[in-house]
């Protein structure tokens, strides 16, 4: 299975990507975490571009989200996506909660330690 990625390059522009859940033998991946939060979001918040604070792990729960990465590219996730954010330097991402319902996420924050650009 693949996961969308927010990354970002070495000019400082984040961008789309995928990074596979499961290693080359097809074995899960296993990642140490930091902490773990219930967010929660209500239709119309908007957070201008910015980097995330340490890479983490977006479980949608309900509602729907539209990312936006520098280079303009926008995605949309709602229930049952999962993507990485992983953009801790540079102009990062801008997020808004779309639609009529709020927005609720499992945001699984991992060890900075342990982010990896990937394409």
């Amino acid at each position: 299975m693949k996961l969308a990625s927010i990354n970002v390059d070495e000019q400082g522009h984040s961008y789309f990507g995928e990074v596979e859940s499961a290693d080359k033998d097809d074995k899960e991946r296993q990642m140490n975490i930091a902490h773990w939060q219930l967010w929660q979001t209500q239709p119309g918040h908007f957070v201008d571009f910015k980097p995330t604070e340490e890479p983490k792990c977006i479980v949608m729960m309900s509602g729907k989200i539209e990312i936006t990465v520098s280079s303009g590219e926008k995605r949309y996730f709602s229930r049952g996506d999962t993507f990485l954010v992983q953009d801790i330097k540079g102009k990062g991402h801008a997020h808004r909660t779309i639609g009529a319902e709020p927005c609720n996420a499992m945001v699984i924050t991992m060890p900075t330690v342990m982010s990896a650009t990937a394409a």
